[in-house]
């Protein structure tokens, strides 16, 4: 059995054999030093302001194995969006990057892809337009269910700029 420190260097040590995409989010995780723990929650995997990766805990735990392509593709998606930036990270844009990573990290490890949503959003071109966002956003709520609040995020970032300046204009004019 590992201890969490143990666990951890272990995911990343099976993300450093993968490829591209799996060894950039493990360089990101170790230059950043981002925690990896566990937590109960709605979605399989999180990322917090305070810069870590909580994984669920009713999926995952120190018995899971670090080798495991859904958790490894997990840590690859969290870690994406803590690269993005708050900004990025919370529009439907940063989420179709995050599963495309998602996607990628299962690929590199020779996994089969086998989750609809993840060929869904890999057809969104790079960048994205706004009707490929809106499709992504569409075929997200679609297959994962209105508790996932991706559809209420803006497509991208510059309209949480725009969202602050409405808010601005409507309580200090």
């Amino acid at each position: 059995m590992y201890d969490l420190q143990q666990w951890r260097a272990a995911v990343l040590e099976h993300l450093e054999r993968g490829g591209p995409t799996c060894r950039h989010a493990a360089q990101y995780i170790r230059e950043h030093k981002i925690e990896i723990g566990f937590a109960r929650q709605s979605t399989r995997a999180r990322w917090t302001l305070s810069k870590k990766i909580e994984l669920n805990s009713r999926y995952y735990s120190l018995a899971t194995d670090p080798a495991n392509v859904d958790l490894l593709s997990a840590v690859v998606h969290e870690a994406r969006h803590l690269a993005q930036g708050i900004a990025l990270a919370l529009t439907v844009w940063g989420e179709v990057g995050g599963w495309k990573a998602d996607y990628d990290a299962a690929a590199e490890l020779h996994a089969p892809i086998r989750d609809v949503h993840w060929e869904a959003v890999a057809r969104v071109l790079e960048p994205p337009t706004d009707d490929d966002l809106r499709r992504a956003r569409r075929e997200m709520l679609a297959l994962a269910g209105w508790r996932y609040l991706v559809w209420l995020l803006p497509l991208r970032p510059n309209w949480w700029t725009r969202l602050v300046a409405w808010l601005a204009g409507m309580f200090w004019r």
